[in-house]
């Protein structure tokens, strides 16, 4: 490989990171670590975040954007939303400089990570561990985050016997994150959707079985039951088959042409050439797939309306402060909110939907409606093998084991959070992820707990907002800068601790306060309603 003059040796300090470029247009990230350099390359292979920007924790490098986390000095991948390592390079110090070696070919950050497949935006693939014959068929069902990080994990851990990936979609597993935002708002397509390239699953001997329903399951002949096929038989089983999308039974026309829901790959597209042709939109439900669709949907030509329940937007998980900054942002933009509202009827002419009524007796003229009333666990086919919770969730221990072989992950897993916060069911991308590596790792035999802090992110209008720990009720929020401005962190506290927290441009404090929430070393509220340095906290 040819070897390239980056920098001076005297560059950086101790600790200190920065992306260096070359007159070819090259780029690395050099780290001084342990007083030797280290280089890496510049952008996060999972949407292309600069990782000059991230934060050096322990042995790992974390991600500004959505905290994925890398081992250093070689890259290898240690948490997700990435897919892949990052690439790493040999570097040495010769005659006062800082010389690395780079492929003819290094990986380059895209200028367009919504528009490019995940696992297309730069890094270096995990190539499967050697592994020895197994004769054991390890079966995971959901084609989601959860499952394919699974299948993934389980080859990079060295499984050497049968995968097998159950499905009900008829796509591979694509980033359903992308759907309410570049996919509806035309930045990205169908061929920016796949989580992997589509020899992939080939390659690591993990057999797809796409277009496919679980329909039972017997824990004891281990047999799981498939729509269209025979039983298939597991030694471990996971069960990650997410959610579907409320409806509203009782709601007289939501059967028109027109109403459709926002979960799928297959529902992005419908609902994206529904309302190429729509003038007016609504969206039934203030919820982030139906606040997130509202942003990507809205322009000059289409008006777009969200009718909610709630006095403000994400009131239950953010508060209403938040909650008013977001309905705000969206009213500057040209959406319409009718709050505290009740849908009583879809109306329609010749079999499409015309309109919305309201208990008020206002009528909201619809050319498309979407139905963003959250979701529920897709476990029908459990009923009769479980005790599931009201919701459809199953509840789960810290190892994520449902029954004996049997895991749960993503959407569906109640799983006691680290801390003692209690058993929650959390729909983030993230979680799903983490939740497969795990299940995976303890299907494996390794025997180790969930441990990890849910976080997520939303973006609307270019303003994207991060949020660590979890809090279904909390005592107090305690603001540190300015809501209306977009520029603030907000910290949740109960019973005395701090047990969550969300933020905009605040994103090196964020990085601390997910890994303090995880060490179980976050402040106190007293002393958090001072201004802190969240960088000493963590050091």
């Amino acid at each position: 490989m040819p070897e390239f003059d980056f920098a001076p040796a005297d560059a950086l300090q101790e600790g200190e990171m920065r992306t260096f470029t070359v007159a070819s247009g090259a780029s690395v990230l050099l780290l001084l670590r342990q007083g030797q350099y280290v280089a890496l390359a510049p952008n996060c292979p999972h949407y292309g975040a600069p990782l000059e920007k991230g934060r050096l924790v322990g042995d790992q490098l974390i991600c500004p954007w959505h905290h994925a986390c890398f081992r250093v000095p070689d890259g290898h991948l240690c948490q997700p939303p990435a897919l892949d390592n990052l690439p790493s390079y040999p570097v040495r110090v010769a005659a006062g400089r800082v010389w690395v070696q780079l492929p003819a070919r290094p990986a380059a950050a895209t200028d367009s990570p919504d528009a490019t497949p995940t696992a297309l935006v730069q890094g270096t693939e995990p190539a499967p561990n050697a592994a020895a014959p197994d004769a054991r068929t390890f079966v995971i069902v959901g084609g989601g985050a959860a499952g394919q990080f699974a299948a993934q994990t389980l080859r990079t851990e060295g499984f050497g016997g049968r995968i097998v990936l159950v499905s009900a979609e008829a796509a591979a597993p694509y980033d359903r994150t992308k759907l309410s935002k570049a996919y509806l708002a035309g930045k990205a397509d169908n061929k920016a959707l796949p989580l992997r390239k589509e020899d992939f699953y080939e390659q690591h001997r993990i057999e797809l079985l796409p277009d496919t329903r679980a329909t039972g399951l017997s824990l004891r002949t281990r047999q799981l039951k498939l729509s269209g096929r025979g039983p298939l038989h597991y030694d471990a089983l996971l069960l990650a088959p997410g959610s579907t999308p409320n409806t509203l039974p009782k709601l007289p026309g939501q059967d028109l042409a027109g109403v459709l829901p926002l979960r799928s790959a297959h529902n992005a597209e419908q609902l994206r050439q529904a309302a190429a042709q729509a003038r007016r939109v609504v969206i039934i439900g203030s919820s982030f797939i139906g606040m997130e669709a509202a942003a990507s949907l809205v322009s000059e030509e289409r008006q777009v309306t969200v009718v909610a329940q709630e006095a403000e937007p994400f009131t239950r998980i953010l508060g209403p402060k938040i909650g008013r900054m977001f309905r705000n942002l969206h009213r500057r933009h040209g959406v319409r909110f009718r709050a505290e509202a009740e849908v009583v009827s879809l109306e329609g002419e010749n079999g499409h939907v015309t309109a919305v009524r309201l208990a008020s007796g206002q009528r909201l003229p619809a050319d498309v409606v979407l139905l963003a009333v959250g979701v529920r666990p897709a476990t029908d086919f459990l009923s009769e093998t479980f005790d599931l919770e009201k919701d459809g969730g199953l509840r789960v221990d810290a190892y994520l084991c449902a029954a004996e072989h049997v895991y749960a992950a993503g959407d569906v897993a109640l799983f006691p959070l680290p801390g003692g916060l209690g058993q929650h069911r959390i729909e983030h991308w993230r979680v799903a992820q983490q939740h497969g590596a795990t299940a995976a790792r303890n299907m494996l035999g390794h025997n180790k707990p969930f441990r990890e802090m849910p976080f997520f992110w939303t973006q609307q209008f270019g303003k994207s907002l991060r949020y660590a720990g979890h809090a279904t009720v909390w005592d107090e929020i305690i603001f540190h800068g300015d809501v209306r401005r977009h520029k603030f962190l907000a910290l949740y506290a109960y019973q005395n601790k701090l047990v969550a927290a969300a933020a905009m441009q605040h994103d090196d404090d964020m990085i601390c306060i997910e890994e303090l929430l995880r060490t179980g070393r976050m402040p106190t509220p007293t002393a958090a309603r001072r201004k802190l340095n969240w960088s000493k906290l963590l050091a």
